[in-house]
């Protein structure tokens, strides 16, 4: 099977939109022409800063055909840890909650290393001084699980990341994924990956990381292959306005990686692993 055909009835969970505060390739409208185009099943919208869920519900009355959802990333423009941002969310049927990214303390403080200037005042962190989960976080995991959202670690670091995978679960949320964990800013080690997906979440690894040298094709392999396949969720993370269309980068990925694993693996990363997080079933 050409890695074209290997895209058919495959999803990419992480696609940047605009109009966005930054540049971005494409909108809601091109993602899903594009989507079309390929056959592919569908994805997830994604923005920093706003809410895309409403933004996938009108582009998917037009494109009926292809699962596409959107969510809410809880940065400083929709109040942080904010659990009316997701409730109010999850009301209008978005399925990602994706904790703090560009406003994580953990994201900023590695983007700033070195940085005598650095003012961490107004960064998002998920453990009070104790290092326990704050209460807010609480409450977010409970509307996520009300509405039935994936639950995504967001830019925080591997520690509040697995704090937060085991809250999720006690407060009755089904899905976990941590977010790319080959991210240099979060770095999660592969016993951290195993620990997380033996207790059923999913582990995100991001083409995007590999594309803009933050990850060695070498390392994303061998995570993946350490973890297992049956454990993973491949996708982009595209959207910026200086890298390929999101499927475009995701067929030439695709081919790179098919000298490690086989189709079956591969499927498994984009299809089946993907389709059971967007499902209604547990």
């Amino acid at each position: 099977m050409g890695m074209e055909k290997l895209l058919e009835g495959a999803y990419d969970l992480h696609i940047h939109i605009a109009p966005d505060v930054v540049r971005r390739k494409c909108t809601e409208r091109d993602v899903a022409a594009r989507m079309r185009e390929r056959k592919m099943a569908g994805g997830a919208i994604k923005c920093h800063f706003f809410e895309t869920a409403a933004r996938a519900a009108l582009v998917s009355m037009d494109y009926p055909e292809l699962q596409i959802v959107g969510g809410v990333a809880l940065n400083r423009s929709v109040g942080g840890l904010n659990p009316e941002a997701v409730r109010k969310a999850g009301m209008v049927g978005g399925k990602m909650l994706w904790f703090p990214t560009m406003d994580a303390y953990a994201f900023q403080s590695y983007k700033h290393r070195g940085d005598a200037a650095f003012n961490p005042a107004g960064l998002i962190t998920a453990c009070d001084a104790d290092g326990n989960l704050k209460p807010e976080v609480i409450e977010v995991l409970q509307a996520a699980a009300k509405y039935g959202m994936v639950v995504g670690t967001g830019h925080l670091s591997p520690e509040e990341g697995l704090k937060i995978m085991y809250a999720a679960y006690e407060a009755g949320v089904k899905k976990v994924v941590l977010t790319h964990v080959e991210h240099p800013a979060i770095a999660y080690t592969i016993e951290q990956q195993k620990e997380a997906a033996s207790c059923g979440a999913m582990i995100e690894h991001s083409l995007n990381n590999v594309h803009f040298d933050r990850c060695t094709m070498e390392s994303f392999v061998e995570q993946i292959r350490e973890v297992g396949p049956e454990h993973v969720i491949l996708d982009g993370d595209f959207g910026q306005y200086d890298a390929p269309y999101f499927d475009d980068a995701m067929v030439d990925y695709l081919e790179k990686l098919s000298a490690f694993f086989t189709e079956e693996e591969l499927s498994k990363m984009i299809r089946e692993n993907p389709a059971q997080l967007l499902s209604a079933e547990e």
